[in-house]
């Protein structure tokens, strides 16, 4: 009984550990209309942060970007990457969408996150 009980606990704790994010990975996201994505990010992070925090950072940020670049149908990811900075953390966004003449245009945003997984407004950079 004693030995189960311990079972339980060391099944318990790990459960419970956290998954962080890796140094490179695919962010898989999909618009509205279906269309769906495998976004490389980098992290280059000095700090550890949950995976399941990114996720969400990157969803915001994402979802910000389409409203902000106003063509939703065009809209396209490129790659993310994630950097240290002194107060916060910064997401840089490559994406591609379509200008007035119906060229791809090459953008690139900047946003500002923390470590709880909350993100700030858009930078100029």
């Amino acid at each position: 009984m004693i030995v189960f009980g311990m079972f339980l606990n060391t099944v318990f704790l790990f459960s419970q550990e956290e998954i962080v994010t890796d140094k490179d990975f695919n962010f898989s996201w999909q618009k509205a209309n279906g269309d769906q994505y495998e976004i490389p990010v980098k992290n280059n992070l000095n700090i550890k942060i949950e995976k399941q925090k990114i996720s969400r950072v990157l969803m915001q940020i994402l979802l910000k970007s389409i409203i902000k670049s106003r063509d939703f149908q065009a809209f396209n990811p490129v790659q993310i990457t994630l950097i240290p900075d002194k107060k916060n953390n910064i997401v840089i966004l490559d994406f591609t969408k379509l200008d007035n003449s119906g060229e791809k245009q090459k953008l690139t945003y900047y946003f500002a996150f923390d470590t709880y997984g909350n993100v700030f407004d858009q930078l100029d950079l």
